[in-house]
């Protein structure tokens, strides 16, 4: 499971943590198998690996000359239901060989061929590293040992894989090292970092509060078009490229959803957007780690005419953009701290790492300057040099989980600039955060006033809309006031005083009521006998005058109810006209007439 991702998460993806799962074990041999999750697995090798599967294969061409059965072998069915509730590694290779999907190959003979040049040492050495390297072979179930022999089955989609391009002669065990461009300060990528985090998390806000106030319809095909992409420029104040890049981020973080013809915010939204900001980054951060795209710079996919797919769309989706931006990001951590990659030595090693995918040395090339441009976007690449909070993630152990936790709020801490608790008022009503709002604070000041600018500093002004917009809400002006007095570190102004005491005042001197029917009584008493009656207690009667009740009701079920309850009411319009009910006689169907 862990050598192959694409198995895991069709076996686990809708499992909720911490929860125990059965699987079918035919199912989990048919998606070892599948030709698709191989080509994923067999994309994702460096280069030695891929040169001991060329020699793997080649020895069995040589050997058998031909395939053998593709599907269903004798006794495979047996083999699987007789597995039991536990199967291990004898039973799986047994049910793969037995599957037919697989021919059968002499290991030794592909080693021989690796390594018949070399003599002592390096020989010794060499042969070690392809039993290294078949083992991990082995745990993709790209190869299997052939149980109770010393031969092994190579997975038959392998063969149909296309063969690499010449250059491939000879073993290839040292990855070429990435080489360091330039040195930059510590504080200076720091600092470059918090600044892009800063614009990071003001960019995704305001494009989450976009559609989260307004859906955003997709495509018959799927995605979200190039009008809408240009709408949510205009409404968000954001340039195209982070409208896209930032529409994958979100949507692969569940911060929006594709739902019924539109693009929605989601209730992980809500609670997103009330975290604190560290939180918040972490959370963009890990999705764009795990995005299974490219989205910026030449990497990304376009069509024939050069031009970027629907975004969210399916073709949208190239499948191994994770796969490739973790490597680059190891790569350039490999380089150290305070070290900016020579982005050529990086796609080098990015070749050796990655073979199959990176076709040629400018797809290499195209891969790192994509990564680039997403990373600094988001904050995780500064100056050219990884920010704290990536190189923590890249270069710990996994082993450990508390202490890569520790490490990781350190880290985060330090690319994170801390939120600001008090904000300045201003004469003409506005109040500058300067730096990122707490998530307190933020939530105060967007229920009471109207968000106007963010970037390095938050900008919000105070109005008589956002006021009695913070009265609606059920909240009091004292609590307005109060609010005002710990976050502002200046006094409110008598302007502001007057404004919220006069919306205050007027406030609530008209009430509008909801109501589908209204009762009127003719005297009082009759109104207060009305408002006892079960059957419009039921129906949810509310009393707002001494003669006059309302409900949410229809108004032919409440003069049913009063009727059935011995009253004979009256029926009337919305102008006070009243209803005359007028019952029609009965008469024959014209299609029922007799024809002369």
């Amino acid at each position: 499971m862990s050598a192959r991702p694409d198995v895991a998460e069709a076996v686990f993806r809708y499992l909720p943590d911490g929860l125990q799962t059965e699987t079918d074990v035919e199912a989990v041999i048919e998606l070892l198998m599948d030709p698709d999750g191989v080509a994923e697995a067999v994309l994702r090798l460096s280069r030695p690996e891929v040169q001991v599967l060329m020699a793997l294969t080649g020895a069995a061409e040589k050997v058998h000359g031909g395939l053998g059965d593709r599907f269903g072998g004798p006794g495979f069915a047996d083999l699987v239901r007789g597995g039991g509730g536990r199967i291990g590694p004898v039973e799986v290779f047994s049910a793969l060989s037995m599957a037919g999907g697989a021919v059968v190959v002499d290991p030794h003979s592909a080693r021989a061929a690796l390594c018949e040049s070399l003599t002592g040492a390096a020989r010794s050495a060499t042969v070690e590293e392809f039993d290294r390297i078949l083992g991990r072979l082995t745990d993709s179930c790209l190869v299997w040992p052939e149980p109770g022999g010393r031969a092994f089955r190579v997975n038959y989609a392998v063969l149909d894989l296309p063969e690499p391009g010449p250059g491939w002669d000879g073993f290839d065990l040292v990855q070429p090292p990435p080489g360091v461009g330039r040195r930059v300060a510590a504080a200076d990528v720091d600092g470059e970092a918090q600044a892009a985090v800063t614009a990071a998390l003001e960019c995704a806000e305001r494009l989450l509060r976009c559609v989260a106030t307004d859906a955003v319809p997709l495509l018959k095909a799927g995605g979200v078009g190039s009008r809408e992409v240009k709408r949510l420029v205009r409404a968000g104040g954001l340039a195209e490229e982070a409208i896209r890049f930032w529409l994958y981020v979100v949507e692969n973080a569940g911060l929006v959803v594709c739902q019924n013809g539109r693009l929605l915010a989601t209730p992980e939204y809500d609670r997103w957007i009330t975290d604190e900001p560290s939180r918040r980054y972490a959370v963009l951060l890990g999705a764009w780690l795990a995005l299974p795209t490219s989205v910026l710079g030449p990497f990304a996919l376009t069509d024939a005419a050069g031009k970027p797919p629907a975004v969210l769309s399916d073709s949208a989706f190239d499948g191994v953009g994770h796969y490739v931006r973790t490597v680059v990001l190891e790569l350039m951590a490999a380089c150290g701290a305070e070290a900016v990659a020579d982005a050529a030595s990086v796609a080098d090693a990015l070749m050796w790492r990655m073979p199959l995918l990176m076709a040629g040395r400018e797809v290499a090339v195209a891969a790192v300057a994509t990564v680039l441009a997403e990373g600094s976007l988001l904050g995780a690449v500064a100056f050219g040099a990884l920010a704290p909070v990536v190189r923590t993630l890249v270069t710990k152990s996994q082993d450990d989980v508390s202490a890569v936790a520790a490490d990781f709020a350190a880290a985060l801490s330090a690319t994170v600039p801390a939120p600001v608790d008090q904000v300045r008022l201003q004469g003409d009503m506005t109040v500058v955060a300067a730096g990122l709002p707490s998530a307190r604070l933020a939530a105060f000041f967007d229920g009471a006033a109207d968000r106007e600018a963010a970037s390095a500093a938050t900008v919000w002004r105070i109005t008589d809309g956002s006021v009695r917009r913070w009265l609606d809400s059920g909240r009091s002006a004292e609590e307005l006031r109060s609010g005002l007095a710990e976050f502002c570190a200046d006094k409110p102004s008598q302007a502001l005083d007057y404004l919220i005491e006069d919306a205050d005042r007027r406030h609530g001197l008209v009430d509008v009521i909801a109501a589908r029917a209204v009762i009127v009584a003719l005297d009082e008493q009759l109104g207060a006998e009305l408002a006892t009656v079960p059957s419009l207690v039921r129906l949810g009667v509310r009393r707002i005058a001494e003669t006059v009740l309302v409900l949410d009701a229809p108004q032919q079920e409440v003069l049913s109810v009063l009727r059935f309850a011995g009253y004979l009411p009256t029926a009337h319009e919305a102008d006070g006209t009243l209803t005359v009910a007028m019952v029609a006689a009965p008469r024959a169907s014209s299609e029922a007439l007799p024809r002369f």
